[in-house]
């Protein structure tokens, strides 16, 4: 009996880092929760996982902004036989009105389990111009024209 312990006993010591390196992390961020009219805040979002792949995050609505820029990176690192992989999501926001806003947790699944992050109040206040609706863009003429060829 004692043998079959010590052998898990040793299973368990070889095989710990592994399992432990299987976990994930969702981790949400903003860097200012009291703002005025005249500024924007930024969202980043930052999942770590041990899958190559890690499927879409549920984003929350940015409910109280415009969402002026956003930007997605990828990390996939390999240490010992482990790959560690890190998705980084961005937001630029702008305020749409003056008040409290909630900003909710993003959330994803993973093998069946879902992570979320946490959730955030903003205050805006007015400053010194009224928040406005982002221009729209308009298509350059080069991607609204049709393709010419020459034969």
């Amino acid at each position: 009996m004692r043998p079959k312990f010590i052998l898990i006993a040793i299973l368990f010591i070889l095989f710990a880092p592994t399992i432990a390196f299987a976990e994930v992390t969702i981790k949400a961020e903003v860097d200012k929760t009291s703002i005025t009219t005249d500024d924007n805040i930024t969202y980043k979002l930052t999942i770590t996982s041990s899958e190559k792949k890690i499927p879409e995050p549920q984003l929350p609505e940015f409910k109280g902004f415009y969402v002026l820029t956003q930007a997605q990176s990828s990390n996939i690192s390999f240490a010992k036989s482990n790959i560690k992989t890190t998705l980084v999501y961005a937001y630029v926001l702008a305020p749409k009105d003056v008040g409290k806003f909630e900003i909710g947790p993003s959330t994803i699944k993973i093998q069946g389990k879902t992570y979320s992050s946490d959730t955030f109040e903003i205050e805006v206040k007015q400053g010194k111009t009224k928040p406005q609706a982002p221009p729209e863009q308009e298509p350059s003429q080069t991607e609204s024209e049709e393709p010419q060829f020459t034969l």
